[in-house]
């Protein structure tokens, strides 16, 4: 195995280089990653020596790369002709290229009767297989249980009322309930409001993001979209966050070391950082948990559907390309990297890599159908950016009316679908 972090000119220069260090009948196999290496080794060398083991004719070269570097080093690599074998992508990468047709179709290859059947309409575009998922990742809110438990909470609220009322009790006892966190990209609050606004019910329906595609669910129409909007003025109401120290929170850097410190009792964040708080053993007592509902009595977790492997259509050695792909589908070579990056099976009845003493009730809600799916790259861009912003300037000016955010995203919709 090789690992290697190169801008392209020097990805083209090392393959031209290398190209004749291998035996004629052994394959070099380029494969393209923002994983496996840095910050995100996430067990990659030993997947990768048990993939060599298993193939002993195919030599693996990991490339990798920052996935914002991806967005201009692949494509010119797929306009020169000479794309890497194997790409990590994830859905908006997805979108771009496999709608370009830079990628290799991948319908009727055996790895995608691993899946689970909610994940295989979200393997491609429309009705064709681009990408095999490597993970399910997703959000919910982290509680630091000493807090809670000291301040008389003895469980997780489930419903928006619940939550306003440990809000209450926390602020009380001049405990601060929660952040979110919003500076960089307006990420926090805009999470929590997916988690909301996405549920239309006690038991979500998995048709939400298929509705506002096709223009039959229009948000000034729908009632749970507004009580979304109604639950923020009553989380602000119960003081569970403050606005403006929310805005100006980094949800990368101070969120979480705020949470680690104790200085907050709960904190909407993603499952991967699990692992981090384990090892920092910062805060000493903590949980991972839905979110509360406004439109069910059950809680929420927001599905992020991760990264995987994609075959570019002009890759030099596709055969050895679909085998790697093929590899990473079976259970006891993908839990491999799940444990490391602390995510969820997509594979039938693939084994999980969330601790249970951490994340039971996430695991429960989500096992029983309790989930939504973040929508980034399943709706369109200009969309996406606009709820961004407009949910953290509402949270903002809760006062505001909320009606002419929601026309507004109607337009956005009806200018998507005329393009069509």
């Amino acid at each position: 195995m090789k690992i290697s972090k190169q801008t392209l000119c020097t990805g083209l220069a090392l393959s031209i280089l290398t190209g004749g260090a291998f035996a004629s009948d052994k394959v070099e196999l380029e494969v393209v990653s923002w994983k496996g290496a840095g910050a995100e080794i996430a067990n990659f060398p030993a997947i990768i020596e048990r993939f060599e083991k298993a193939y002993p004719d195919i030599s693996v070269r990991l490339n990798y790369m920052a996935r914002n570097d991806m967005v201009t080093s692949i494509p010119a690599r797929f306009q020169a002709g000479s794309p890497p074998d194997v790409v990590m992508v994830d859905l908006e990468f997805l979108s771009y290229w496999g709608g370009n047709g830079q990628l290799m179709k991948l319908n009727g290859q055996d790895f995608i009767d691993q899946y689970q059947p909610a994940i295989k309409p979200y393997l491609g575009l429309g009705d064709d297989v681009y990408y095999s998922m490597l993970q399910i990742s997703g959000m919910g809110v982290y509680a630091n249980d000493q807090i809670l438990r000291d301040a008389g909470i003895e469980s997780f609220p489930n419903t928006i009322d619940e939550f306003t009322q440990v809000c209450k009790t926390l602020d009380s006892k001049g405990i601060t309930p929660t952040v979110l966190a919003g500076n960089n990209g307006n990420w926090g609050p805009y999470v929590f409001f997916v988690s909301l606004a996405m549920t239309d019910g006690d038991m979500p329906s998995t048709d939400r993001i298929a509705k506002i595609n096709s223009g039959e669910m229009k948000f000034s129409e729908d009632q749970h979209v507004k009580n979304a909007f109604e639950a923020f003025r009553q989380m602000i109401d119960a003081k569970c966050f403050d606005p403006k120290i929310s805005a100006g929170t980094d949800p990368w850097s101070v969120a979480l070391t705020t949470f680690q410190a104790g200085r907050v009792a709960m904190l909407p964040q993603g499952i991967w950082n699990i692992t981090p708080f384990m090892n920092d053993e910062l805060p000493e007592n903590f949980s991972l948990h839905p979110f509360p509902s406004i439109n069910g009595n059950h809680g929420i977790v927001v599905d992020y559907f991760g990264p995987g492997w994609s075959i570019p259509k002009d890759a030099k050695n596709k055969e050895a390309a679909q085998k790697w792909i093929d590899f990473w589908a079976q259970n006891d070579n993908l839990k491999l990297f799940l444990e490391a990056d602390t995510s969820m099976s997509p594979l039938e009845n693939g084994d999980s890599g969330l601790p249970v003493n951490i994340a039971s009730s996430y695991i429960d809600s989500r096992n029983q159908g309790y989930s939504v799916t973040y929508p980034d790259g399943l709706v369109p861009v200009d969309l996406m950016r606009d709820m961004y912003n407009d949910v953290t300037a509402f949270m903002l000016d809760s006062d505001q009316d909320y009606m002419p955010i929601l026309n507004r995203w109607d337009a956005i919709m009806a200018k998507e679908l005329a393009k069509q």
